[in-house]
């Protein structure tokens, strides 16, 4: 089975993952997108955690956690992606990020005992995760200190993402602040093909305005500019980036961009 994702702060897309299945084993033909949590683990560790959790295969849609809950389990990703967000009390919803192959989810609630699930987890794609329930966690991580070192250096990433988010949301040019999203989810979670940056999995217009926050309108005409303009092309909620270094120089980081973001 083949993934092509990884995900970090600076991270890019460096590796294909091949994973082979054994029964309730797991092991790595080759080495693991390195941005990613088992991408930048030992590979004594890796192994480790990969044999603590049990496989599970999930349809599309599916939701794996979610907001306000109760938990004590974290998933692995092997195969595909999800989609983790919040909702209001008014039912809204509201696009966090995207988490691939290679990556965990649930990590806090599994982590901390007192914690209830921050957001909600749906499966982006069909999906293949292993399990690992909050003690067996802890004590990996307490027997393998590059592990709990990761995953706080994972946790660390997404607040910084997030961080970036709320600086962006201080500009007024909703173009500038689209390409700016667009940049780092092609260089976070896209296949590279080529010279194009194919965002492999499915995103709404009103998905991507609540990650820039943007109304829908703007999001729709700044999509159809930098479309004009040859910089990205679209199909049925799809993006690929024709044109990466064009796109950063217009998010504004021209030929400095921030290690985050150069492919």
């Amino acid at each position: 089975m083949i993934a092509r994702h990884g995900v970090g702060d600076g991270g890019r897309l460096d590796s294909v993952v091949r994973t082979t299945h054994r029964g309730d084993d797991v092991t790595a033909d080759s080495d693991w997108p390195p941005s990613s949590l088992l991408g930048r683990l030992a590979e004594r560790t890796r192994a480790a955690l990969l044999a603590a959790g049990s496989e599970i295969r999930y349809p599309r849609n599916h939701y794996l956690l979610r907001q306000d809950e109760e938990g004590d389990i974290a998933y692995l990703i092997i195969e595909g992606a999800v989609k983790v967000f919040v909702e209001t009390a008014s039912g809204t919803k509201s696009l966090l990020g995207i988490r691939v192959a290679g990556d965990m989810v649930g990590e806090m609630g599994a982590i901390d005992p007192d914690a209830r699930r921050s957001a909600t987890v749906q499966a982006a794609t069909p999906l293949v995760v292993r399990s690992v329930h909050r003690n067996r966690l802890r004590a990996l991580m307490a027997d393998y200190p590059d592990l709990a070192i990761e995953v706080s250096r994972m946790i660390s990433s997404r607040l910084r993402w997030a961080n970036r988010r709320r600086v962006d949301a201080t500009i007024k040019d909703g173009r500038i602040k689209l390409s700016r999203l667009i940049v780092e989810l092609a260089t976070y979670y896209g296949q590279r093909v080529g010279e194009h940056w194919d965002l492999s999995f499915q995103l709404t217009q009103h998905e991507l305005g609540y990650m820039a926050g943007l109304a829908n309108r703007t999001v729709e005409k700044a999509l159809a500019d930098l479309e004009h303009e040859r910089v990205i092309s679209k199909a049925y909620r799809k993006i690929r980036v024709v044109d990466m270094p064009r796109l950063r120089q217009i998010a504004g980081w021209g030929d400095n961009p921030p290690p985050c973001v150069v492919p």
